[in-house]
C-alpha cells in the first residue's frame, strides 16, 4: 500500500494540538490512565472481513492521524507520520459467548498503546450467530474524539462500498495549522482575558464524597421518564434557552446542594469544529469549557437556568482559547489525578449520530455500562443523549473519587430535577436553613 499522492514526508515534523499535549501529560503523570475511545456496534446484515480489513487499510491512508507517531524526545513530544500500515482484524467467535464482546474491549482498552507506533486503531469483527455480528473498534484518544465518530464511519463505508473513487479530504494537520496560527491574535487574547476574569477566584476543585478505599470506576444509566424530551422542548421554547442549559441548570443546582458551596464550576466539551472545512476531519478537535455557578441564599432555580444560560452563550462566544491556556494562566493549585475547574463535566452526545452503515448494513452503536466505566476520566461525568426520540442520561464515575453509593443518590437528585424542571423553578437552590458555603 503506497502513500497517497500529496502525503507528508514522514521526516518532517508535525505540529501538536493543545488536546493531544493533554492527553500525552495526564498518561505520563499518571501511567495508570488509559485514553482509549473504545466502540462497538450491532450489525444487521454481514460484513465481509476481508473487505473490511480491506477498507481499514485504505482508512488509515488515506487519514494521516490514524498512522501519527508520538515520539518522546528532549524537547517534549514530537509528531511525524509513519507509512501507510494495514490493521489486523480479529475474527471472533461469539456465538455461545455474547460477553465476549466486552471481553475484548475490556482487554484491549487495558492494553496500552505505544504511541510511538503510530498504530492506534485495533479492530474486531465478532460472530453472534443467526446472520447477526458486532463491529469493535479501539482507538487512542490522540487520534479521535466523539465528533468524528460518524466521519469514521462515513469514511470506512466508502473505502468498503467504493474503494476505486479516492477523494480528496482535510488531514489533521491543517486543524493543528489552524491552531498554531490562532494563538497570540487579538482575538485570542481577548478570550483569555474573558476566562481569566471569569474564573477568578473560583475553586478549582469540586469537592465528591469519596469512598473511604477506592471502589473500581463505574458507569450507569439514570432513569428518565418517557416523554421527557417532548416537555422540556416546549418549556425550553418558552424560556428560549436549550436543553443542555436546562441540564446544565440541574447539574450546577445538585453540585450546590450536594457541597454546601455557592460557588461551582464544571466543565463540558465543545467540538472545536467552527471553520466549515473541519467540520467532515477525523481526528481530536475538543476544547473545554468551564461553567461556573453562583448562588445566594435566595437564589431559586430560575435564577441559575438565567445564570447558566448567559454563561453558556458566553463560553461558546469565547471557545478559540485552549483549557490548558486557561489553567496556564490561572495556575490553580493542582490535585493529582483530578483537572482543575473540570473535575466534574457534562457532556452532550447525539448517539443516533453514532450509528452508521457499511455497503446496506446497518450498525447501531452498543451501550454497555462496562464500555462507559472506561470514560471515567473524571471524577465524575454527565453524559445527555437523545435517542429515539427519548432522553437518556449516563454517568460515569472514579471510583478513587467518588463512591458508587453516592454516585447513585447524586445521580437520582439529578434525575428528579430534571424530571420536575418546569414546576420547580421557583424552588431554592438550597434547602432553608442551609445557608451556602462561601468556597
Amino acid at each position: 500500500m503506497s502513500p497517497l499522492p500529496d502525503a507528508v514526508s514522514t521526516d518532517v515534523p508535525l505540529a501538536l494540538t493543545a488536546f493531544q499535549r493533554r492527553i500525552w501529560l495526564a498518561e505520563l503523570i499518571d501511567p495508570g490512565v488509559r485514553n482509549h475511545v473504545p466502540l462497538a456496534w450491532r450489525v444487521a446484515g454481514r460484513l465481509d472481513p476481508d473487505r473490511l480489513r480491506a477498507a481499514l487499510g485504505r482508512l488509515v491512508a488515506t487519514h494521516e492521524v490514524l498512522r501519527t507517531c508520538f515520539i518522546e524526545d528532549d524537547d517534549g513530544l514530537s509528531v511525524r507520520l509513519r507509512e501507510p500500515w494495514l490493521p489486523e482484524l480479529e475474527l471472533l467467535d461469539l456465538r455461545d459467548d455474547p460477553s465476549g464482546m466486552t471481553d475484548w474491549l475490556d482487554a484491549t482498552v487495558r492494553e496500552p498503546f505505544d504511541l510511538e507506533s503510530g498504530q492506534l486503531l485495533r479492530a474486531a469483527l465478532g460472530e453472534l450467530g443467526d446472520d447477526r455480528q458486532v463491529l469493535l473498534l479501539c482507538l487512542h484518544h490522540m487520534v479521535i474524539d466523539g465528533e468524528s465518530v460518524p466521519v469514521l464511519l462515513a469514511e470506512l463505508d466508502r473505502h468498503y462500498t467504493t474503494p476505486d473513487r479516492p477523494r480528496p479530504v482535510v488531514q489533521y494537520r491543517e486543524f493543528a495549522a489552524h491552531q498554531q496560527q490562532q494563538r497570540d491574535t487579538e482575538a485570542w487574547n481577548d478570550d483569555l482575558l474573558y476566562w481569566a476574569s471569569t474564573l477568578r477566584g473560583a475553586s478549582p476543585d469540586t469537592p465528591l464524597p469519596a469512598p473511604e478505599r477506592p471502589e473500581p470506576n463505574g458507569a450507569f444509566q439514570i432513569p428518565l421518564p418517557a416523554g421527557l424530551l417532548d416537555s422540556l422542548q416546549t418549556f425550553q421554547a418558552q424560556q428560549r434557552v436549550s436543553w443542555f442549559m436546562v441540564a446544565a441548570t440541574a447539574l450546577a443546582v445538585t453540585l450546590h446542594r450536594w457541597t454546601g458551596l455557592d460557588d461551582v464550576t464544571f466543565g463540558s466539551p465543545t467540538a472545536n469544529r467552527d471553520e466549515p472545512r473541519f467540520a467532515d476531519l477525523l481526528g481530536p478537535c475538543l476544547n473545554t469549557v468551564v461553567l461556573r455557578s453562583r448562588v445566594t441564599a435566595g437564589s431559586t432555580l430560575l435564577d441559575t437556568l438565567r445564570q447558566m444560560r448567559d454563561q453558556a452563550l458566553d463560553a461558546l462566544e469565547h471557545q478559540s482559547v485552549e483549557f490548558d491556556d486557561v489553567v496556564t494562566r490561572l495556575k490553580p493549585a493542582r490535585r493529582f489525578g483530578r483537572t482543575p475547574y473540570a473535575n466534574v463535566t457534562l457532556n452532550m452526545n447525539l448517539l443516533d449520530d453514532h450509528a452508521g452503515a457499511l455497503d446496506g448494513t446497518r450498525l447501531t452503536p452498543v451501550l454497555d455500562d462496562s464500555l462507559r466505566s472506561n470514560y471515567a476520566k473524571f471524577g465524575l461525568t454527565v453524559t445527555m443523549a437523545q435517542r429515539d426520540g427519548q432522553l437518556i442520561a449516563l454517568v460515569a464515575h472514579r471510583g478513587d473519587q467518588l463512591s458508587a453509593e453516592h454516585a447513585q443518590e447524586l445521580a437520582a437528585e439529578f434525575a428528579d430535577l430534571l424530571a420536575r424542571f418546569p414546576q420547580a423553578l421557583n424552588e431554592p437552590v438550597m434547602p432553608s436553613g442551609e445557608p451556602a458555603q462561601q468556597s
